[in-house]
């Protein structure tokens, strides 16, 4: 065998990752849907060049991660979209990379953002450390020169870079719990939230507003005000909500604001 030359071994798994994320992109985008057939084996060794062996291993891999399921005598069928292991760093890296995310996706992550943050933001108003305040609020400066020249003039928008950065400001307040699942949670779930922040911030016209509700939010935490810091994350996630398009109706299915705190 040359030197730096993959083992025969290892080469259908090689090819079976390139497969499945060739049918994923096709997943998340919405081109197949929940109970679609795939095509068949032999289908896909012809679409893709490759072996049958490399066609199987690339199926295994999005049946291990709940997406597909195999069933003799019928095909491969795309699973209800609450089957899938949406929290694995492959799916979410998955849903982050493509353009065109299907929007039963968007919402989904936007809801579980919208119920669970403002408690998130709240025990990080009370935990929150010199160090964790000094990460959220240099994630936020960094929103703000993306959005502003660093002499106050306004200037082109550097949207990845604001993109990026929100991302970040969120993952600090995670961060700022000082709580394992929380924080954890957090690095798991940062390609989903690019997902939504990137599809948010694309269609928002007035990034200024989202700019001043995260500037609110971080100042409630740094001023150790729980009950505040809660009410401006809900604000922060109504901006983004209307920047993805959702209806107010699309929220009927979290706790009312009555109940919010309750």
């Amino acid at each position: 065998m040359a030197s730096g030359t993959l083992p025969t071994s290892n080469v259908p798994h090689d090819l079976g990752y390139k497969v499945a994320t060739r049918l994923a992109s096709d997943l998340f985008s919405g081109a197949y849907r929940p109970g679609d057939l795939l095509p068949k084996e032999v289908d896909l060794v012809e679409a893709f060049r490759v072996s049958r062996a490399s066609v199987r291993s690339g199926l295994q891999t999005l049946v291990s991660l709940g997406i597909v399921r195999r069933q003799s005598g019928q095909g491969t069928v795309v699973t209800e979209y609450r089957d899938w292991n949406v929290l694995d760093p492959m799916v979410t890296g998955w849903m982050s990379q493509y353009a065109n995310p299907h929007p039963e996706f968007l919402r989904e992550i936007y809801q579980f953002r919208r119920s669970t943050e403002p408690f998130i933001a709240a025990l990080a108003a009370r935990r929150a450390t010199a160090r964790d305040l000094a990460g959220i609020e240099e994630a936020f400066l960094a929103m703000e020169q993306a959005l502003e020249g660093t002499d106050g003039a306004k200037s082109a928008l550097d949207l990845p870079e604001f993109s990026i950065s929100d991302v970040e400001f969120h993952a600090a307040i995670y961060r700022a719990t000082h709580n394992l699942v929380w924080a954890q949670l957090a690095h798991i779930l940062r390609p989903s939230i690019l997902l939504v922040i990137r599809k948010s911030n694309d269609t928002a016209e007035e990034l200024r507003d989202s700019l001043e509700r995260h500037r609110k939010l971080m100042e409630c935490i740094r001023l150790r005000q729980p009950e505040a810091a809660f009410d401006a994350a809900v604000s922060v996630m109504e901006r983004t909500g209307l920047d993805l398009g959702l209806r107010s109706g699309d929220d009927t299915d979290l706790l009312p604001r009555s109940l919010e705190k309750t």
